[in-house]
């Protein structure tokens, strides 16, 4: 997930500036001294710029001060909020639809919901998920942004830490995933769903069409039908060899009832008995859909 564009130009446009601002004040670092350095610096340059920066944070309230570069005043109410920060080891454990989570690597459990700027955090990691980076995490208008200055750890991460880390996010997540730096702010603990009082085939019952015709009207042509003597060998049957139900149609549909698959017994066009499959590992792509 990607912040609104207009706000990630105006991020790339300060965020260097303000780097090579303090690499000029501090005399310099790795050869930096204005934006034009910083920008033909190599990656460890720019790490090593943004680290003495951080290290010297009163620096940015030097730049609000002289803004050198006339910013607006909202701008730089924005980078005075930089001064609180992010810097360290951090598991990249997953990418979400809002945001990707970044661990801690230490400490109590916490998860990061962090966004990208121009491209998406997983475009800029050399690795499949998750993987060990150093990264910097700024707010940024009510949002936590990585930097895009990340280091990235070698280190082959086996299944027993993979497990472990699913552990943890599951651990940070029930305290609610983290999405702002602000201090007073708190993540919103999710709420446990509650499971069904009763099974998901006595709620259906309880909206199920009476006939064969308004089945079909309301869920669609079934996946597969058939008829009197073909009907009862699908059927329930006694030990003594006899069919248990009196039925001359049978309709199979899937995905009505989520991962099952969905007997409808019928007699003279009337509903008499539903069943359901157990759960199968068939995908939802192998039925067709249908229309309600």
């Amino acid at each position: 997930m990607l912040i609104p564009q207009e706000d990630a130009i105006t991020f790339l446009q300060v965020y260097p500036a303000l780097i090579a601002f303090s690499s000029a004040q501090l005399d310099g670092v790795a050869g930096i001294t204005d934006l034009q350095s910083f920008r033909d610096a190599s990656l460890m340059d720019k790490l090593e710029a943004r680290d003495a920066l951080l290290d010297n944070a009163h620096l940015i309230d030097t730049f609000v001060k002289d803004n050198p570069h006339s910013l607006d005043d909202s701008i730089l109410a924005d980078v005075r909020g930089w001064k609180i920060f992010l810097r360290g080891t951090f598991f990249i454990e997953r990418d979400l639809k809002k945001y990707t989570i970044f661990l801690c690597d230490k400490g109590e459990p916490k998860a990061y919901g962090v966004l990208g700027l121009t491209d998406e955090i997983t475009d800029l990691v050399p690795h499949e998920l998750p993987l060990m980076v150093t990264a910097v995490l700024l707010p940024w208008r009510n949002q936590i942004v990585c930097d895009g200055l990340i280091g990235f750890n070698n280190l082959v991460l086996g299944g027993g830490i993979r497990r472990s880390l699913r552990d943890t996010y599951k651990e940070a997540k029930a305290k609610g995933i983290i999405t702002s730096l602000d201090p007073d702010w708190e993540p919103s603990v999710p709420t446990t769903r509650k499971q069904p009082r009763s099974p998901a085939i006595v709620r259906f019952l309880k909206k199920c069409p009476k006939t064969v015709v308004e089945f079909q009207e309301r869920y669609g042509e079934p996946r597969m039908d058939m008829g009197n003597e073909a009907a009862r060998e699908y059927s329930t049957w006694r030990m003594d060899g006899t069919p248990e139900l009196d039925i001359d149609y049978l309709m199979l549909y899937a995905n009505i009832i989520k991962h099952q698959v969905l007997y409808v017994y019928a007699k003279k066009g009337q509903i008499t008995h539903i069943a359901v499959a157990d759960p199968t590992e068939w995908r939802r792509k192998d039925f067709k859909k249908h229309n309600k």
